[in-house]
């Protein structure tokens, strides 16, 4: 079965939500290119180091954030381009702030050699990993970023 097909094999609301990420997906790779100082504010309130305590979200809530990271999974896998941790991380912090649900964006950095520097991004809503959370353990939280 095609991509395509797939994608209309969904019922309606997932296809939505699916367009809905590619939608934004699109705007965050855009927004890489504003210098990360106007970006910043955009982000939410600035905490320096790890995430503190997360809020406990509804059934509800929970629902549409899982809806979120599956419909965001979806589309970075039908997009012409790769989306990097942190357009990912922007593109979900979009959909779920316009659902009204309390994300966390970490950024985090680690050392690959005295030389080399690393860095990664992932988002959460609640205690729900919405993205980037597969090798987060892995790097050092420097800002966290709560809208």
């Amino acid at each position: 079965m095609s991509s395509l097909a797939k994608f209309f094999a969904l019922p309606l609301r997932e296809q939505c939500e699916v367009a809905e990420a590619t939608a934004y997906l699109a705007v965050a790779q855009l927004l890489l290119l504003v210098p990360f100082r106007w970006l910043a504010p955009l982000c939410g309130r600035l905490r320096p180091g790890a995430a503190s305590a997360l809020p406990v979200l509804t059934e509800e809530e929970n629902s549409s954030a899982f809806a979120v990271r599956r419909a965001l999974q979806r589309a970075t896998g039908r997009l012409p381009w790769d989306s990097s941790c942190l357009v990912r991380a922007l593109a979900a912090q979009l959909m779920l702030r316009r659902r009204h649900l309390p994300t966390v964006l970490q950024l985090g950095v680690r050392a690959g050699s005295a030389t080399e520097l690393s860095a990664h991004a992932w988002l959460t809503c609640g205690e729900i990993n919405i993205v980037g959370d597969e090798s987060a353990a892995e790097f050092t939280p420097i800002a966290a970023f709560h809208a």
